[in-house]
């Protein structure tokens, strides 16, 4: 609500005293149309006056009774020249947010578009300001969206990390398991052999007792006939 309020508060402070001077009467002696009618607006308007130039613009506008000379647009601000279709009356209109909140009423063109031109200079002086937040309003959105961005990537980055850690950890105490597996089975296999050598010696004895005892088996009886 503040830069709602300040801005077109700012820009009305600003521009009084120079559309103030910019009356009719003020610029009487540069104008060849001075001479055809009466100065409208030769002194600074009153808030009431303001208030009436405001609504009568908008019901000329309305009754489509003026048309657009020259309009210029600066951000939120904008500043437009009027000329009525039915009598040589210049309006000098501002708007913020595109919404008629100042008016100024000549009966030189020439005046006008002095005025004219000193609002559009000073509307858009005002308007860097507010051209300079909308841009920093962007760039902090796109920062924003970067940082979110950047955070989602990291957030994978690490769960990634944490995947691959834990294959690691998962990959050495395999290897834990299947060398202490070998290990046992190595020495399982050592056991096998030493019976097994064992065995095969046992074997032998019995084969070489047995070679021993045919041996020492005894003759056989002849037969007497």
């Amino acid at each position: 609500m503040l830069e709602k309020t300040y801005f077109p508060r700012l820009l009305a402070g600003l521009l009084a005293a120079s559309l103030a001077l910019c009356g009719a009467g003020a610029w009487a002696s540069t104008d060849p149309m001075a001479a055809e009618g009466p100065a409208v607006e030769a002194d600074r308007p009153s808030d009431a006056s303001r208030t009436r130039l405001v609504a009568e613009l908008q019901q000329r506008i309305k009754d489509k009774s003026v048309r657009e000379l020259r309009a210029s647009a600066n951000g939120e601000y904008a500043t437009t020249l009027m000329l009525a279709e039915d009598e040589v009356v210049c309006y000098v209109g501002l708007l913020y947010q595109n919404k008629l909140w100042r008016v100024s009423r000549f009966s030189s063109l020439a005046s006008a578009e002095s005025a004219y031109r000193k609002a559009t200079a000073q509307s858009a002086a005002l308007a860097d300001q507010a051209i300079r937040r909308q841009v920093l309003a962007t760039e902090q959105r796109q920062y924003e969206r970067a940082i979110q961005s950047a955070e989602a990537q990291a957030d994978a980055l690490a769960t990634e990390l944490r995947a691959e850690q834990a294959q690691r950890e998962q990959f050495a105490e395999d290897q834990k398991t299947f060398r202490a597996d070998n290990d046992a089975r190595e020495a399982d296999n050592r056991s096998a052999r030493s019976q097994l050598a064992k065995l095969r010696q046992e074997i032998r004895r019995l084969e070489a007792s047995l070679a021993d005892s045919g041996q020492k088996l005894p003759a056989p009886d002849k037969v007497r006939r």
